[in-house]
């Protein structure tokens, strides 16, 4: 692979990282408010965040994974996290969250019969789990890798 794709490859992700970072504040936000008066409204946003926030995570574990040339075609969202945390992506205890965050986003997509079960799912994850996530990425010459810390 050249520099000059790794570098864009790197920017690419960067600039994907910074819409994930910034959508999760979004999410945040959200739920705070949502604590104080459960509007319908803020429930939707908190939803729409979630989603996004879930693609952009599958899309830098996609585009780190071509980056080290690890990527298989053809992979689900969850196996896109799986491999890209095998290949040292994503820690292993950020992997964990990720994957049942993506899980919780594929019962949504798919499980539109009970979709009510899965939004109060969804903002049960978001207020106990997502409140409390903050995600860095670390991007040098020698590595690239995605990681975390929990607030409390």
């Amino acid at each position: 692979m050249s520099a000059a794709y790794y570098k864009y490859k790197k920017e690419s992700l960067t600039l994907k990282f910074n819409m994930a970072k910034d959508t999760l504040h979004l999410i945040k936000d959200a739920t705070e408010q949502y604590k104080n008066g459960q509007s319908v409204h803020l429930k939707r946003a908190i939803i729409g965040y979630f989603q996004d926030f879930s693609e952009y995570i599958i899309d830098m574990s996609e585009t780190y994974l071509v980056m080290t040339n690890n990527y298989i075609d053809g992979c689900s969202g969850l196996e896109l996290i799986k491999k890209s945390s095998l290949y040292g992506f994503i820690d292993e205890k950020l992997s964990r969250i990720l994957v049942a965050l993506v899980r919780l986003r594929n019962r949504y997509t798919h499980d539109y019969y009970k979709r009510e079960r899965v939004e109060e799912d969804i903002l049960d994850y978001c207020i106990n789990k997502i409140a409390f996530l903050e995600i860095f990425l670390e991007v040098s010459n020698e590595k690239i890798k995605l990681s975390m810390i929990e607030e409390e």
